[in-house]
């Protein structure tokens, strides 16, 4: 007499095989402490080749993704904040991670290190990347802002170990400490009595190109067509000074 089990074990042997490959992936791959890392951000400038005033001037453009196909999907976490009540100019010590949420593999910047990406010829332009980690806070169904700070994060393509590549599951750690300030109408609800009740965390990458001369600078930033979502926020009260 023939028995149908063995087809069903077997599938159920191959699936337990498989499954801890499945887990092992989803999983903390890197983690950075801006609190603890001097960042190099400051670029050199081309030597002035005249006489000319000690004047410095710069520019800088946003373009926003022009695809409404994304090539993938970050998920950032606030994990923690250093405490629960704020007042507007505190500094907060915040831990976030960010994660590929996607089906395929990202690739992120992952250095403090602007001035280490710039050419040895600083007249050279030059293309990088920018992942910007924002802090976000709000008042629920009232308000939310940006100005919470952020952390920002390097790469190019010929600076190794400036990239990382997130495969889906994976995620980074990072820690950094900022300054809340408030505006506009996040300002005036909160003298209104709305006041912040929570924060969370966004990010977004974008490519950079840099042209720097003797007299100005210009930066051309690109955002890089991802899906951003955020996890869920912490509880805070910021209050005004």
């Amino acid at each position: 007499m023939r028995s149908d089990r063995h087809p069903v074990f077997l599938i159920l042997i191959l699936a337990s095989a498989t499954l801890p490959g499945s887990i092992c992936s989803a999983q903390e791959v890197a983690s950075l402490d801006l609190t603890e890392v001097n960042a190099r951000v400051d670029l050199r400038r081309p030597a002035a080749t005249s006489d000319m005033p000690a004047r410095y001037s710069g520019a800088r453009s946003t373009r926003p993704c022009g695809s409404a196909h994304k090539t993938g999907t970050l998920h950032t976490s606030l994990v923690s904040l250093d405490r629960a009540d704020y007042q507007v100019g505190d500094e907060p010590r915040f831990e976030v991670t960010v994660e590929n949420a996607g089906s395929r593999p990202t690739q992120i910047p992952f250095s403090p290190h602007l001035a280490d990406l710039q050419p040895s010829d600083p007249a050279e332009k030059f293309a990088s990347y920018q992942l910007e980690i924002a802090l976000w806070i709000a008042a629920d169904g009232r308000w939310s802002t940006n100005t919470g700070g952020s952390a920002i994060l390097y790469g190019a393509d010929n600076r190794v170990n400036t990239l990382l590549t997130l495969k889906p599951g994976e995620w980074v750690r990072v820690i950094a400490k900022e300054n809340f300030h408030l505006e506009g109408n996040a300002l005036e609800l909160t003298k209104s009595g709305f006041p912040a009740d929570h924060a969370y965390a966004k990010s977004f990458l974008f490519r950079e190109e840099t042209l720097i001369t003797p007299r100005h600078s210009a930066t051309v930033a690109t955002e890089v067509c991802l899906a951003q979502t955020a996890g869920q926020g912490v509880p805070i009260h910021l209050a005004l000074r």
